[in-house]
């Protein structure tokens, strides 16, 4: 069966973003999880889908500054652009909202991501925002956790797993670290097993 990965960037402090809502301490959004090569679906929610889809439409054009940095794309984040702009990315809004990237449809009902991983496939990719996440784990959606702890203390913002509802054990997979600083860490979750 396919499995659900949520993969996000955080700081040592649990954090997505600052206090004013700003992401510049990442230096780059490329893919540093790996996933590309097995992950077919992206799910994010409302919030966060227009940011991400200026972000890499912009990103297709290596010449082009990037939206937020200022800076010009990676070559890594023009693969991931790319990549990006043929796979289906899922939407989920509880409103109704206009999307123009054509690779991406709106859902209300996270159910319909539990019918899509009961079909044959790829993975799928939890690509965010904060609130997404903590409803998918709520409702058992989430198979694995990837974090890449970055080596920054925020002291406030927006925390990424502040809406989970009650506990949820993990079972820890790897830990390393890939840039200096940066912590990868992959867990998987238990859903109900109860197990510690």
């Amino acid at each position: 069966m396919r499995k659900i990965i949520s993969a996000m960037r955080i700081s040592v402090d649990g954090y997505i973003e600052d206090p004013e809502g700003r992401q510049d301490w990442v230096d780059s959004w490329e893919d540093e999880y790996e996933l590309l090569d097995h992950v077919d679906t992206c799910v994010l929610g409302s919030v966060m889908y227009p940011g991400y889809e200026q972000y890499w439409t912009a990103a297709l054009d290596p010449n082009r500054k990037l939206p937020y940095s200022d800076k010009l794309p990676t070559a890594k984040e023009v693969e991931y652009a790319q990549w990006a702009s043929k796979t289906p990315h899922i939407v989920v809004s509880r409103k109704p909202m206009e999307i123009s990237w054509k690779n991406s449809r709106v859902i209300s009902d996270l159910e319909e991501i539990r019918n899509l991983k009961q079909k044959p496939g790829g993975d799928i990719y939890v690509v965010g925002g904060a609130m997404l996440v903590s409803s998918m784990i709520n409702l058992s959606l989430i198979d694995e956790i990837w974090l890449m702890i970055n080596p920054v203390l925020l002291g406030g913002g927006k925390l990424l797993f502040e809406g989970v509802a009650k506990r949820h054990y993990l079972k820890f997979v790897s830990s390393e670290e890939r840039t200096p600083g940066k912590v990868y860490v992959k867990y998987k979750t238990k859903h109900d097993e109860g197990i510690r």
